[in-house]
């Protein structure tokens, strides 16, 4: 598995631009073959902090998300209404074992 979580932050003025870019690839990325999950998530205290969750089977589907369409236009959106940079990390699953997903 490849598992990836990265946190935006929007412009106040972009948040509604941002999100429907964000939640149209979104849609669109769960299709893909190799995807095992991709969630969106909005904070509850700052409207203008976002954070993806994107589980993959593998590295290779991580890229080829990269290479689509869907992601490119959703780039676009992206770093035209970024605030600021958080930090994207990897990391391993733990729990459920990985042999549990479908």
């Amino acid at each position: 598995m490849f598992i990836f979580q990265v946190h935006h932050y929007i412009k106040p003025e972009m948040v509604e631009a941002y999100k429907a870019a964000t939640l149209e690839n979104a849609r669109k990325t769960i299709a893909e073959p190799g995807i095992v999950r991709f969630d969106v998530f909005q904070d509850a205290e700052d409207p203008t902090h976002f954070s993806l969750l994107e589980i993959y089977r593998d590295e290779a589907a991580r890229e080829a998300h990269l290479q689509t369409g869907h992601f490119k236009a959703w780039a676009e959106v992206y770093y035209a209404t970024r605030e600021r940079v958080g930090n994207g990390n990897e990391f391993t699953a733990l729990f459920p074992d990985e042999k549990e997903w479908g």
